[in-house]
């Protein structure tokens, strides 16, 4: 061999044996693992290691174990399954950790237990208002609203203002409307309902906007308050295996202790937030766009609401509902006139800020893309990723203009197996074929992003997933699916837990899948989801949780 060859041979094999030598040893090496990736060109693998916050090596067990060192910390999972965290795509967090220390309603079978729970609470806390609550009435036999005249004689002076779990009505009693000044000659709020009772007196149930009467009187949350409900949300969306968070309608004062955790390194779950759009020059007059700020908290977009709920027939419909054809839903207040809204979302996108728009009834869906139609043809083409929070009841003319338009649907499996109980009476067997529609979003190549909506639903993953793949309702009366073509599938379900939801907050580059370069967030589960019966998804639990490659969660510590 010529001499000079040789040499150059033997220099370029010294260069790659010194790379070798001296390539940085992982701080983490989880291996022995059920690796589900996400990620379609390498989707199994049986390890993972981690570099500071991010991953280095996806594989076997033997090309991971090459980035071992001296310090690394080995992880044997035993077996089990590793996925990406958890990205719920739609949450209200603050208000999440406030509930779970909140008077609880939303397993209150009766009446009278809902009163005794509130009357304890009073008791232990007199004075002190009593808010939260999800309360379902659906739960009782018969069904039927709860009123102030229940629960009044319990609470003597304390107020009262507990919410029904979709956010889109609450009791409040004599206390609490007296502070408000709501007697019966109060009129009722553009885009919100007093609920009367014959004599024309309110009830204590106020709709949507109406609700707004009694928030205006509540003192505001002290600081301490505020921190102590973030770290109690935090800490439970760890233990859930929830590693991204996309937090819609925060107030200010949220986003502020959000960033007053993130300075002391305590956030441990990642932040996106969405607050209204009614305040959206706020972000534009900074020059503020989508996706603005570090890997643990962002800004740059903005919520807007369309209508109500279904439970409490506020959601805006195009046919009245069958057990109150009397109405078809309620407008929301920020889109009247909706010559308003139209400008406020023109303006908002043309400043690079990211709509995400709560529509739950058919006509409230198409009035939203008309309104994404209007904003595409004025602005211009570009990756705007426009996003319709729930999309629940759909017109079938409207899964086509989704895809046209670039919208995700930004949806909440769980609403389908809680809602089943009851949604066909309400707006009969026609409609409902349309209703939580996830397989005709597929098939028309809409993406989803899931999420739970929390506190209205539970923020454990596993409750959502199974939600997705069975449909079998809360009252155990469709065990084979409601609406049951419109299942599915495991992989289906976290791929849009995961890629789904980073890319409807423009990271999917960042996290969503286990890829090497990308942000080390994984969850560690008890059993593998792809292969238990689909019933048993939901008794599956987190063992561990990993952000960034920092340990968040071990529930051998709990």
């Amino acid at each position: 061999m010529n001499r000079t060859i040789l040499v150059f041979l033997l220099a370029a094999l010294g260069a790659v044996v010194g790379l070798a030598q001296s390539r940085p040893q992982a701080d983490l090496i989880i291996t022995n693992a059920k690796v589900w990736t996400v990620d379609p060109s390498h989707p199994r693998a049986e390890a993972v290691a981690v570099l500071g916050d991010r991953i280095v090596a996806v594989g076997t067990a033997a090309e991971v174990d090459a980035w071992r060192g001296a310090a690394t910390r080995i992880i044997d999972a035993g077996g089990k399954l590793l996925l990406p965290g958890f990205n719920d795509s739609h949450v209200h967090f603050i208000s999440g950790g406030m509930q779970l220390d909140s008077v609880d309603l939303k397993d209150a079978a009766s009446p009278e237990e809902f009163r005794d729970r509130i009357a304890r609470r009073a008791a232990h806390y007199p004075g002190e208002w009593i808010m939260g609550g999800d309360w379902d009435e659906e739960k009782w036999t018969p069904p039927r609203l709860p009123t102030r005249n229940l629960i009044d004689a319990s609470t003597s002076g304390t107020p009262v203002f507990v919410s029904r779990y979709d956010g889109h009505e609450a009791l409040a009693n004599s206390a609490a409307l007296k502070l408000a000044g709501i007697t019966a000659r109060t009129g009722d709020p553009k885009g919100g309902k007093i609920v009367r009772d014959a004599q024309g007196e309110p009830t204590g149930v106020l709709k949507d906007a109406a609700m707004d009467l009694v928030f205006k009187v509540i003192p505001p949350l002290t600081p301490e308050r505020r921190m102590r409900a973030a770290r109690r949300a935090l800490g439970h969306a760890a233990s859930l295996g929830v590693t991204s968070v996309q937090d819609m309608n925060p107030e200010y004062a949220d986003i502020a202790t959000y960033a007053e955790l993130a300075e002391r390194g305590e956030l441990s779950a990642r932040i996106y937030v969405a607050p209204l759009i009614s305040g959206w020059n706020d972000q534009a007059k900074l020059g503020l766009r989508r996706a603005f700020g570090s890997s643990f908290l962002r800004m740059g977009a903005l919520k807007a609401y369309a209508d109500g709920s279904l439970g409490s027939t506020t959601a805006y419909f195009f046919q009245p509902y069958i057990d109150a054809p009397d109405t078809h839903g309620l407008l929301a207040e920020g889109m009247q006139p909706l010559a308003a809204m139209r400008q406020r979302m023109l303006k908002s996108d043309a400043a690079g800020l990211q709509l995400c728009v709560h529509a739950i009834g058919d006509q409230a869906i198409s009035i939203v893309l008309d309104m994404f139609q209007a904003v595409t043809r004025q602005n211009g083409d570009r990756d705007r990723r426009l996003r319709i929070e729930h999309s629940q009841h759909m017109a079938t003319k409207d899964f086509g203009r989704y895809a046209q338009l670039h919208v995700i649907a930004s949806v909440q499996p769980y609403h389908a197996i809680d809602d089943g109980r009851w949604a066909e009476r309400r707006i009969g067997p026609q409609r409902i074929k349309t209703t939580y529609a996830f397989r005709t979003f597929l098939e028309h190549g809409v993406r989803l992003a899931l999420g739970t909506d929390w506190t209205v639903a539970p923020l454990d993953p596993m409750q959502t997933i199974y939600a997705a793949v069975t449909r079998a309702t809360l009252d155990g009366k469709n065990p084979r699916g409601w609406v049951a073509e419109q299942k599915l599938t495991v992989v289906e379900a976290v791929e849009a837990y995961t890629m789904g939801s980073a890319y409807a907050e423009f990271q999917e580059k960042q996290k969503g899948s286990l890829t090497p370069g990308k942000l080390a967030d994984m969850v560690l589960l008890s059993d593998d989801i792809f292969s238990v019966p689909p019933a048993a998804i939901r008794d599956v639990r987190v063992e561990a949780t990993w952000v960034g490659g920092k340990l968040v969660f071990d529930r051998a510590q709990h």
